[in-house]
């Protein structure tokens, strides 16, 4: 099969690796859809947070099973799953608290920039029938949202609701977010963004206003939420952006770090000392937020597929990375290992 592996930075190439049998509880899934994630670009440019050397990279992953190990009871051929990246042990404190992709014996599943994954039964959900492969490659990253949101305590017992929520950026993260604050019940949702093209898909997500990301009169903004945020998720991940988000938010309001920023971002404590700002750091999800996801996509009134720009061929994966970590402006690209690439 094929598969796309990461040498260093900006180096990553598609090779001939060997096919993929089932581990006992695993499986064999044929990868229709893989979204090129922040990420992505992020940990192939060569800081101190890139991928292992020779590591299959691509997480956000969908497809139809083709093997069934002995012991991967509840799957069968055919069945059509989205994805973990990862599963954990299933027993130990952090995969009880819900953190399985940071568990200290954390199984990979090969990468999703390939041919075929292999993922273990606790790193697979199944689609509801209503839902598109190119949907369940979605739920990966929309995960991440609810994971976040109900850090900070959203839509928990106890919790009073309708938070105001600014969101900085209008990615795929910032889009998730904005999905999961609609859905957990906050009250005003507004977007800063400095792509007016993705106006439309946030409002479509459950944004109730899109300002520019360089709004320079603060009483817009305060007027576009109904006063100061609750919340700040920063989804950006340039520096420079988390201290704007401690400086947005509320006194005693939450700031949420979504943005996974691998350059060195000075915060001074006494700044959000004088406020009283929680400061969350979020990472991944777990099962039981991963499958809610995916029934959260069966019953919403928008599809995420709305979010994707552009679908590209496997071949296409060193250069598109290249061009995103350039500048190159999309919201969700996928890689459809079936296509032939583009020529020219």
């Amino acid at each position: 099969m094929r598969a796309a592996v990461f040498h260093g930075a900006g180096r990553i190439t598609i090779e001939e690796v060997p096919d993929p049998a089932p581990a006992p509880d695993g499986l064999v899934v044929k990868v229709a859809r893989c979204g090129v994630c922040g990420g992505d670009v992020s940990m192939t440019s060569g800081s101190a947070f890139d991928y292992p050397l020779g590591q299959h990279i691509g997480h956000e992953c969908a497809g139809e099973v083709v093997a069934v190990g002995r012991d991967a009871h509840g799957f069968k051929v055919g069945d059509r799953v989205a994805c973990m990246p990862a599963s954990g042990c299933g027993a130990c404190d952090i995969c009880r608290d819900g953190r399985p992709i940071l568990c200290r014996a954390v199984r990979g599943h090969g990468g999703g920039f390939a041919d075929y994954m292999t993922p273990t039964i606790h790193g697979a959900v199944r689609l509801p029938d209503s839902l598109s492969l190119a949907d369940g490659a979605l739920v990966e990253p929309m995960a991440c949202g609810l994971h976040a949101l109900r850090q900070a305590g959203m839509g928990q017992a106890g919790m009073r609701g309708g938070e105001r929520i600014l969101v900085l950026g209008a990615g795929a993260m910032a889009l998730a977010m904005t999905f999961w604050a609609r859905r957990l019940g906050a009250g005003r949702i507004v977007v800063a963004s400095r792509s007016d093209h993705r106006r439309e898909v946030a409002l479509a997500m459950g944004a109730d206003a899109v300002v520019s990301f360089d709004e320079d009169d603060p009483d817009a903004l305060l007027q576009a939420l109904g006063g100061p945020p609750d919340i700040v998720a920063e989804c950006v991940g340039k520096p420079g952006l988390l201290n704007r988000a401690i400086a947005q938010a509320r006194v005693g309001g939450t700031v949420i770090a979504m943005g996974m920023c691998a350059s060195q971002e000075p915060v001074i404590p006494a700044g959000c000392t004088f406020k009283e700002v929680r400061l969350f750091f979020p990472l991944a999800y777990s099962l039981a937020e991963f499958e809610e996801t995916a029934r959260a996509f069966d019953d919403a009134d928008v599809r995420p597929e709305i979010m994707i720009s552009e679908v590209i061929a496997l071949e296409e994966v060193p250069a598109t990375i290249e061009s995103l970590r350039a500048g190159k402006r999309a919201l969700k690209i996928q890689v459809d290992p079936t296509l032939e690439p583009a020529r020219g």
